[in-house]
This record gives structure tokens, sequence and C-alpha cells, in this order.
């Protein structure tokens, strides 16, 4: 079947689907779960499909290292929520998503070196951040802005659209880097902070936090694993190890 038809299905579905999850279970339990590999994973096997799946395991160092950037987004985002409003905040933290890509792009690391970085970046992040202020009073907004689902859909299928189509010309290495960008991370913050207050902002983005080693994992399994198995299987196989991971963070920094 026609690989544009799935990346205009599966991802507004994946989207839609942890919003719902974050509206009914909380703002830590949407977090965690949309820090599964509900974005990164369909674009490593849109590269695969696209470009080949040597190109899809070269892209996944860069992968690792978009993690890293990622966490800078995470708390950036979580520490300027207390003073700022959602636009000023989400800039400043892009832009930290970007210097932190820049430098890393530049230190020679191997897979098992950017791996153990991430988890040692973390883990000092979990452990470091931001708190919710007590006794913040929450803006005045009972509701989400109409059409906001349709909006975070949007968002993201164009981002998958974008970063497969332009991969030829950017390379493994920073196709790679750019697929962690904060597309779903920045939907769940900006639509909490705008409608809850940054406590709420804080509190997905802690539970992202708190999912980021599973996910890391994960994607660096892919490198091992895809030499060995088909995508299906593969992906199976660190899912599972994603997800038991994720049960265990919940409960060490839940």
């Amino acid at each position: 079947m026609n690989i544009l038809f799935f990346k205009l299905t599966i991802i507004p579905l994946v989207i839609g689907l942890i919003t719902l999850i974050s509206r009914k279970w909380g703002n830590r339990v949407g977090g965690v779960v949309g820090s599964m590999p509900w974005v990164a994973g369909p674009i490593l096997v849109f590269f695969i499909l696209e470009q080949g799946k040597d190109f899809g395991i070269r892209s996944i160092p860069g992968i690792l290292m978009g993690i890293i950037a990622l966490v800078s987004f995470c708390y950036c985002y979580a520490l300027l929520s207390k003073r700022m409003k959602w636009l000023p905040t989400l800039l400043l933290s892009y832009v930290a998503f970007a210097l932190t890509a820049l430098v890393l792009d530049a230190i020679p690391l191997t897979i098992w070196g950017i791996y153990g970085l991430a988890l040692v970046v973390i883990t000092i992040a979990l452990y470091y951040f931001p708190r919710p202020s007590v006794g913040q009073a929450a803006p005045s907004r009972a509701k989400p802005p109409k059409y906001d689902l349709l909006f975070r859909m949007l968002v993201a299928t164009l981002f998958v659209l974008a970063i497969t189509g332009l991969a030829a010309i950017l390379g493994p290495s920073w196709s790679g880097v750019l697929t962690p960008f904060p597309i779903l991370t920045s939907i769940l913050a900006i639509f909490n902070h705008y409608l809850q207050g940054s406590t709420a902002a804080i509190t997905v983005l802690r539970g992202i936090m708190i999912g980021l080693v599973g996910f890391t994992t994960f994607l660096f399994l892919q490198a091992f694993l895809l030499h060995e198995f088909s995508v299906v299987v593969a992906f199976l196989i660190a899912l599972v190890v994603n997800a038991v991971i994720n049960l265990v963070s919940s409960r060490v920094w839940g």
C-alpha cells in the first residue's frame, strides 16, 4: 500500500490517541505514554522503506543525539514556563534544542557513547527537574480551543512529511537528529501550559522525561536488531523492552 497513505493516517491516529489518554488519565500518564516511539518509530520505518535499511541504521546515532537535545528542550521549557507565557518559552526551548544538537554533532561519539551519555543526561535532568509552583493559580480556560485536536494532528503529520521528504537531502545523521524534534512534546506542553498553567506543563514534561529511558533504549536496540531481524520483529522486541523500562521508570521517578 502507498507509503504516503500510512503517513497521512498513522500519525494523526497516534496524536489523537495520546491526546485522549492525557485527558482521561492525567498529564503524567499522558507524558509517559507520549514518550513512546509513536512518531520517531514510524519515521525510522519510513526512512527504511524510502531510503533503505542501511540509511535507517545510520540515522540511529543522530536520533540518540536528538534525544539528548530533546532533554534540553524539556528542561528549558519546564524551567521557563514558571515565568513566561507559552510562546517565548517555546521559542527559547527550541533554541536550547538546536544548540545542544549542534554541540553534540561536533563531538565524535560511538553508538555506545551516545547511548551512555543520553542515559546520564536523562537521569541528571530528572533529578534536578523543575518542580511545579505551589499554590499557583491556573488560567481560567476550562475547555481546549476549538479544533485543537485537528490542529495537533495536522502539525505532527506535516512534520513527518517534511522530515521524511527531506531525508535524502539531510542525510542519515541530521535526519536522525531532527527525528526526535519536539513536535509531539511541544503540542502537549503548549496546550497544557496555555489551558492549565505551568504546573500542568511541568507535569506532562516530567512524564515525558520519565519515559525517555525506554524510548532511548528502543532506538539504541534498533542499531543491532535491524541487522539481524526484519523491521517488524526488531520493533516488537524493542517495544517490549521499552514498555518494561517505562513501568520501572514510572515506579522509580513517579
